[in-house]
C-alpha cells in the first residue's frame, strides 16, 4: 500500500491518479496547486485528530545532495536522512522522488455549520475528540465562525449539487467574497460590516463524498497568509488572545482567522514534531497593508511557544527556531554533513537556519 511519485508532480493530478486506481492519502490539505516536494518540504497539512501532514505519509524519498550523490531514504535506508529530509526546506538536497503510504478510497461525511465562537472555544476539546477532522473559520470582528467536520462513512455517495456548490463554493466563497474585499481594501471602515455579513452568508450543509473533493475547495481570492503552530492545548486561550488584540486595536481585517490540528509526528523540523498541534492562520487580502496585523498576531503566537509554518510569512531567525525545535541542532548537522559548501544556501534558509 505505497505509491510512488515524481516530486515535482502537483498534487491536484496525485489525487485524481490514486482515485482511479481506487485508492488515497489518508489526509490532506485543502488546496491541490502545489507539487508533492514543494508541499512536503514545507510542512503542508491539513486537519486531523489522528492523522498528520502529508509529510508524515511519505514512507521513503529520494535526495540528490550537494555532491551529486543520489540517496534513498526511508526508516531502514539512511533513517537520520529521512527523518530530517521529509520536511527539508530544500536545505539538504533535491527531492526527486517521493514514496507515499495510501489507503484503499474511502468516503468522507462532511458537516459544515455556521457556530459562536464562544461555543466553539467552549467545545473545542469536545469538537476535537468527536471529529476525524475538525477546523473553523472565524470572522473578526464578529462572534461567527463557520465549523467543519470531516468523518469517514459508509455511504452512499451525495455529493453537492452542482448548483449549489456552483453558488456557495464559487459564487459566493470567491466571487462574492472578492468583491467584498476590494470593497473592504478601498474603505477600511466598511470592513466590520461586511465581515458580519461574510460570517452569516454560508449555511449548515451536509455531503459525502470521496477524500480530495471533500478536504480540497477552490481558492481564487488571493491574500497573504501566516500561520503558527501552538501546543494544542494552548489553542483556546492563543485565539482568545488574538480576539482580544483584534478587537482593542484599530485593525480592520477581513479574512478569516482558519483553526486546525494535527497530531503529534516524528520528523526533525515538522511544526508538529513530538508535540499534539493546533494551528491558527491569518489572512490578509493581497494588496491591502497586513504587517502591522501579522506582528501583532505573531506575538500572541510566540508567546505560546508557536512555531512558523515554513511556507507562509513570518519573521523568525535560527536563533529562536533553535529554542522552539528540539532537534534543530540536528538538522543543521546533517545540513553541514549534506552541503558544507552551501550548495542550497538562500537568503531565506541563512534566516531561518544560520549560516
Amino acid at each position: 500500500m505505497t505509491v510512488t511519485v515524481e516530486a515535482g508532480t502537483p498534487l491536484k493530478r496525485l489525487n485524481v491518479a490514486l482515485a482511479r486506481e481506487g485508492l488515497s492519502l489518508a489526509n490532506m490539505g485543502d488546496i491541490m496547486e502545489q507539487t508533492v516536494s514543494g508541499a512536503t518540504s514545507t510542512g503542508t497539512h491539513g486537519t486531523g485528530r489522528d492523522s498528520a501532514s502529508i509529510a508524515a505519509q511519505i514512507r521513503g524519498l529520494e535526495l540528490v545532495t550537494a555532491d551529486g550523490s543520489v540517496l534513498t531514504c526511508s526508516a531502514r535506508e539512511n533513517p537520520e536522512v529521512f527523518a530530517a529530509a521529509r520536511i527539508g526546506l530544500g536545505a539538504l538536497g533535491i527531492v526527486t522522488a517521493i514514496t507515499f503510504a495510501v489507503q484503499p478510497l474511502f468516503l468522507l461525511t462532511a458537516r459544515e455549520e455556521p457556530m459562536p465562537l464562544p461555543r466553539v472555544l467552549d467545545r473545542f476539546d469536545e469538537l476535537w475528540a468527536e471529529n476525524e477532522h475538525f477546523e473553523f473559520y472565524w470572522f473578526p470582528h464578529t462572534d461567527g465562525t463557520i465549523t467543519k467536520r470531516n468523518n469517514r462513512g459508509a455511504g452512499p455517495e451525495r455529493p453537492v449539487p452542482p448548483l449549489r456548490g456552483w453558488f456557495e463554493d464559487e459564487f459566493l466563497s470567491n466571487g462574492v467574497f472578492q468583491a467584498a474585499n476590494w470593497a473592504g481594501r478601498a474603505v477600511p471602515a466598511t470592513v466590520p460590516a461586511i465581515a458580519r455579513i461574510s460570517s452569516r452568508a454560508l449555511s449548515a450543509r451536509s455531503y459525502t463524498d470521496i477524500p480530495y473533493k471533500v478536504f480540497t475547495s477552490p481558492r481564487r481570492v488571493r491574500f497573504v497568509e501566516m500561520e503558527y503552530a501552538v501546543p494544542r492545548e494552548a489553542a483556546v486561550e492563543a485565539v482568545r488572545e488574538l480576539k482580544a488584540m483584534i478587537d482593542r486595536s484599530r485593525l480592520r481585517i477581513s479574512f478569516p482567522v482558519e483553526v486546525r490540528t494535527a497530531p503529534a509526528d516524528d520528523i526533525t523540523l515538522s511544526t508538529a514534531s513530538g508535540r499534539d498541534t493546533a494551528y491558527i492562520a491569518v489572512h490578509m487580502f493581497r494588496g491591502t497593508p497586513y504587517r502591522s496585523y501579522f506582528t501583532a498576531a505573531e506575538r500572541v503566537f510566540t508567546a505560546y511557544e508557536g512555531r512558523p509554518h515554513w511556507g507562509k510569512v513570518h519573521t523568525r531567525t535560527a536563533e529562536h527556531l533553535a529554542e522552539v525545535y528540539p532537534r534543530f541542532g540536528e538538522f543543521t548537522a546533517l545540513r553541514d554533513r549534506l552541503d558544507p559548501d552551501r550548495r542550497f544556501q538562500n537568503d531565506h534558509l541563512r534566516r531561518v537556519l544560520g549560516p
